[in-house]
């Protein structure tokens, strides 16, 4: 009969595997997600076949669950944005179209009156309905729990015709039109999905049956491990910055603001410091990765000034691979009109471009002084660029107040609604969506 491991959607089953672990879904969660309990088998969700089994045996639950949320946000860091979903949605439906096109003029195939009958609906509601239409159909499945195989008859006169259509072969929601990736089907379906709805990875078949060995915490790293020709699975994104700070800064935010993210990157610390020349160094190392021809996919990351700018120029000779991608922190509206201290005194002016480190990016609530934000101090000139090189005045205090939010907001999440982080969210959005644009 064999053991099976299961997707849900809230309690509706969306992907199902027999005698393994699909290694693309499990990627979708982290160790931290797992979660082992004692259960009657008769509180199973009973999706496939009938199982038999005694409804008051005890059995330990094996599951890996987050939010819909959560699962969304990987979905994305990994490549599975709404747009390449949508994308992915059209190329299916029009390659099914071709396919039935075709079925209706092989009359070998399409034999009887019934046969035509069935071909043109489908042609029908394929052509007929779009990407929303498909997800509104979705809605109303989950909303009215239609079962995996919900018979016609049991249906309402008057339905939305989509939802026969994807319940028809009694194979759960695999007819909406995907890339046959799951992980795409399941991006799909959360357009469909509350936010805070559970979403349940359910692998106690297969380590009951014994097709896995060890303790259930090791069964992620055996399964994922096994995967190392393809690094998406096998391997974090590697980040490389200007410095240790920036390194410090963004880890602590990163696992700060989402931490559900967290076990997807990787920080590389080489020990250079925040001085001049700083961005140099970073140049340096990209140099090593590609010449090292490394396969992990790296995220290297300027500070939005001229020394980065004058840095990067150094790379233009060099061929970039499309696993390296080489960013400046983003542009941002506070640096749009803030106070710089130039011969002629307290100037207000854009500094994007010309004097954003990272420490720009910590809160107005951690630049604010008495006198008001504290000023840019111009450094040096880059006559190539044209451009003047400025630095914030105290980057000290500012690291260290910034270390101090941290901690308070670590402390007692509840603060961290209070705290200001409009320019850190611009910044690591910016580096979740680098390998989507």
């Amino acid at each position: 009969m064999g053991s099976y491991c299961e997707l849900y959607i809230k309690d509706y089953p969306i992907a199902t595997t027999k005698n393994e672990i699909d290694p693309f879904l499990l990627s979708l969660f982290q160790t931290s997600d797992l979660n082992v309990f004692e259960r009657k088998i008769g509180d199973r969700i009973q999706v496939l076949y009938g199982r038999e089994n005694e409804e008051e045996e005890e059995e330990k639950a094996i599951q890996y669950f987050n939010s819909a949320k959560n699962i969304r946000d990987r979905l994305n860091v990994m490549g599975f944005t709404l747009t390449r979903t949508i994308e992915r949605f059209e190329e299916s439906k029009e390659e099914s179209l071709v396919r039935l096109r075709e079925r209706i003029e092989d009359k070998t195939f399409n034999d009887s009156d019934r046969m035509n009958k069935i071909l043109t609906n489908e042609i029908q509601i394929l052509e007929n309905n779009s990407f929303d239409d498909f997800i509104e159909a979705v809605k109303e499945i989950f909303e009215h729990n239609y079962g995996f195989a919900v018979k016609k008859e049991n249906l309402p006169d008057k339905i939305n015709p989509i939802i026969p259509y994807l319940l028809d072969y009694g194979y759960g929601l695999d007819r909406f039109p995907y890339d046959y990736d799951q992980r795409t089907l399941l991006r799909a379906l959360l357009e469909a999905t509350e936010p805070d709805a559970i979403i349940t990875y359910d692998i106690t078949e297969l380590l009951e049956s014994g097709y896995y060995e060890g303790e259930p915490e090791e069964v992620y790293d055996e399964v994922i491990g096994n995967l190392t020709f393809d690094y998406e699975l096998g391997e974090k994104f590697l980040i490389l910055t200007e410095g240790t700070s920036d390194i410090n800064i963004l880890r602590d935010s990163l696992e700060l603001l989402y931490p559900h993210l967290t076990g997807y990157y990787s920080f590389m610390d080489f020990g250079v410091s925040n001085a001049s020349g700083s961005a140099s160094s970073l140049v340096a190392s990209i140099k090593s990765f590609v010449g090292a021809d490394i396969k992990n996919k790296v995220i290297a990351l300027f500070d939005n000034d001229t020394a980065a700018e004058s840095a990067i120029s150094g790379l233009s000779k060099t061929k970039i691979p499309p696993n390296i991608k080489i960013k400046q922190y983003p542009i941002i509206d506070i640096a749009k009109n803030y106070p710089t201290i130039g011969p002629t005194g307290i100037t207000n002016m854009d500094i994007n471009r010309l004097a954003c480190s990272i420490e720009m990016y910590l809160g107005q609530d951690i630049l604010s002084q008495k006198e008001g934000l504290m000023p840019i101090q111009w450094k040096g000139y880059d006559s190539k660029l044209k451009k003047y090189q400025g630095e914030i005045i105290d980057k000290t205090k500012v690291q260290k107040d910034f270390k101090k939010k941290i901690k308070e907001c670590k402390e007692d999440r509840n603060k961290i609604k209070d705290e200001d982080w409009r320019e850190m969210h611009d910044l690591l959005q910016m580096i979740f969506n680098t390998f989507n644009e």
